[in-house]
């Protein structure tokens, strides 16, 4: 499927609101908890939605490569993300024995380092790798 840069920058958003509110929905159906206190409501989960989009969408407005290079980017490390964010959103319901503001901020900051820190190893890697150097 052939995609341009702006169905890839409503791709990342879409994708990152649903990966935070979709966690935040499957771990109270299944554990009875959430991460943020509040509930769904709280404003935390969508400035961690928005914190988290920031590096994938300036990535795809700085990128020079082709929008196919950079599909391949934001998809790989999108998905190493979502890996990541359920995994520690999974551990931290079930360890926490209260939420607090401390922890939101804390999550505030990690959360968009962790994605900003995926895509740059992404686009490195994609560039020393000699499979995608064939694909060129």
């Amino acid at each position: 499927m052939k995609r341009s840069r702006s169905s890839l920058f409503i791709l990342c958003i879409v994708g990152i609101f649903l990966t935070v509110y979709g966690a935040a929905v499957i771990l109270r159906l299944i554990f009875g908890g959430l991460l943020l206190d509040g509930g769904l409501t709280n404003p935390n989960y969508s400035l961690l939605a928005l914190l988290c989009v920031v590096p994938f969408l300036f990535y795809l407005l700085v990128s020079r490569n082709d929008v196919k290079k950079i599909n391949e980017v934001i998809l790989t490390s999108g998905l190493f993300f979502i890996l990541l964010f359920l995994y520690t959103n999974f551990i931290l319901v079930l360890a926490l024995t209260e939420n607090s503001t401390e922890i939101a901020n804390r999550l505030l900051i990690i959360f968009p380092i962790v994605a900003l820190l995926l895509v740059i190893v992404i686009h490195f890697f994609q560039s020393k790798n000699s499979r995608w150097k064939e694909m060129k």
